[in-house]
């Protein structure tokens, strides 16, 4: 006869502190407001399992070797792996861990695991601050919503040449961006996102796989379906010297729907000649080579780009597994452009660097801003080479730039009085007497806000280098001054308000 173990409400918390806690045959029901923690690993064996309703708390591996998936359906609780060194999820079976909370040291798959069901399509994924290393494993999140995975300063780490280190996200009908907080082996941020353009069936499952490269691009990428043969471009026999040096992989099953994908690299990825603005290029298996960039991509950040309305069907790529590259974008002008920016320096003065490939007949360079995007002026003009197969590097310096957002071109004019433009690059400089003040800056992780006007509340937000958002929060009305401490990395970060921002300098 199988008896049950159950913990019930009155007891708010219990604690089990052992090397091994081991569960055979026996169901352990932990009600709504319990926590139960082990100080320890946890062992699973001969149809054990636990019913949680409340949170389960350990500090070691978890291994399943029940026969079944662990948590028994349904379940409203959480499991919290939290131990200050790697943890490992292990077992002959496959464990559904609903709710599952990471915080502390690497989490490392040796077996997949999951975060819901698809027969109800629940689950979350808290990353706080902790690193799930799929390690050719496959992790599943089955909650379509895109605010099951909770980024709390965690990360996802995929990073084998095999592609098999998979995330899978059950997509559905919510159409928010599907974000997954990929990193490095070294902790650098990879962001990933997808957005559906239209609801998909319920349960289709996207897998995202990514690992770097060398320079030359080796190893190429490699599926059970599909291989990369080649860096070849449009005019050049190899192309690795143009391209980031990372692969990613987006599996979608269904391509009855497309969706907006979001891709980055690093800078230690960057192509031989550095950053520049960069294009997602999809290998065609069937034809052997890779598809020209789809229309309308844009750099939101340097080293990231997105992709809209990406069609997807197993007549572009077998099984709907689709292998990815981010390249420079070559317009086709007389010129070859590598790249243009434009930065704002000490918030004084506006860098414009520009870099050619090549030249050929082209006359001179200029250097045009505007206040909207629309209405562009001209501010200075470079001399050019002329003629070069080489690769030269330019730069000019706007004394005198526009407060606030502004948006900078370059304009190429060759002998003949033709000319092209290249791409716009938003910049921004604050304005001479902010409101808003941070001090000290730099500072050690802890600063202090500060206005000078508090008769309204703002809403401000806080960026890392990346671009990505790591918090926001309400200044409330009449509140002059602010205290904020940061945990994360230091490194430049950008405080954002009222679509006004300031650079915070974080150094420890």
């Amino acid at each position: 006869m199988r008896r049950w173990i159950d913990i019930a409400a009155y007891a708010l918390a219990c604690s089990a502190q052992a090397q091994l806690f081991t569960m055979n045959m026996v169901p352990v029901s932990l009600t709504g407001g319990v926590a139960m923690t082990v100080e320890g690993s946890v062992l699973l064996q001969n149809t054990a399992t636990f019913n949680n309703d409340g949170q389960l708390r350990v500090t070691g591996d978890w291994t399943n070797d029940s026969g079944n998936s662990g948590i028994a359906s349904p379940s409203t609780g959480s499991v919290l792996l939290y131990g200050a060194t790697s943890q490992f999820i292990q077992g002959a079976q496959v464990t559904d861990f609903r709710n599952l909370v990471i915080s502390g040291g690497n989490k490392v798959l040796l077996q997949d695991a999951v975060a819901g069901l698809p027969s109800d399509l629940s689950g979350t994924l808290a990353l706080n601050g902790a690193v799930i290393v799929l390690n050719g494993r496959t992790f599943s999140l089955f909650n379509p919503a895109a605010i099951a995975l909770i980024d709390g300063g965690g990360t996802v780490r995929s990073e084998t040449t095999d592609l098999l280190s998979r995330f899978q996200w059950a997509l559905g009908a919510d159409l928010n961006a599907h974000y997954i907080p990929f990193s490095t082996a070294t902790g650098a941020a990879i962001p990933f996102a997808f957005t559906p353009s239209s609801p998909y069936p319920l349960g289709t499952l996207m897998g995202v796989a990514t690992y770097p490269t060398a320079p030359d691009n080796t190893p190429y990428a490699v599926t059970a379906l599909q291989q990369v043969d080649h860096m070849a471009g449009v005019s050049l026999p190899d192309n690795s010297d143009n391209t980031a040096d990372r692969f990613w992989l987006v599996d979608l099953p269904n391509g009855s729907s497309a969706g907006t994908l979001h891709l980055s690299h690093t800078p230690q990825e960057d192509p031989i000649l550095g950053p520049g603005p960069i294009r997602a290029q999809r290998w065609l298996e069937n034809a052997g080579t890779w598809e020209p960039p789809l229309p309308g991509q844009s750099n939101p950040a340097l080293r990231e780009v997105v992709v809209p309305t990406v069609p997807f069907s197993e007549g572009i790529n077998p099984q709907n597994e689709h292998i990815w590259v981010l390249a420079y974008d070559f317009a086709p002008l007389p010129i070859s452009l590598l790249f243009f920016d434009a930065t704002a320096m000490d918030n004084k003065f506006v860098r414009c660097t520009w870099v050619t490939l090549s030249e050929q007949d082209n006359d001179f360079f200029s250097v045009e801003r505007s206040r909207d995007g629309t209405s562009f002026e001209e501010v200075g003009q470079v001399q050019s080479a002329g003629n070069s197969i080489s690769p030269l590097h330019y730069a000019f310096d706007d004394n005198s730039p526009y407060r606030g957002l502004s948006y900078y071109r370059l304009r190429q004019t060759d002998y003949d009085g033709s000319s092209t433009l290249s791409q716009m690059v938003p910049v921004w400089l604050d304005e001479q007497d902010p409101v808003i003040a941070v001090f000290p800056n730099p500072n050690n992780g802890t600063f202090t806000i500060a206005r000078g006007d508090a008769e309204e509340e703002l809403h401000f937000e806080l960026l890392d280098a990346s671009g990505r958002l790591i918090r926001h929060w309400l200044m409330p009305q009449g509140v002059e001054r602010e205290s904020v401490t940061l945990t994360e990395a230091s490194g430049l970060y950008t405080l954002r308000w009222n679509g006004r921002q300031l650079r915070v300098s974080v150094g420890r």
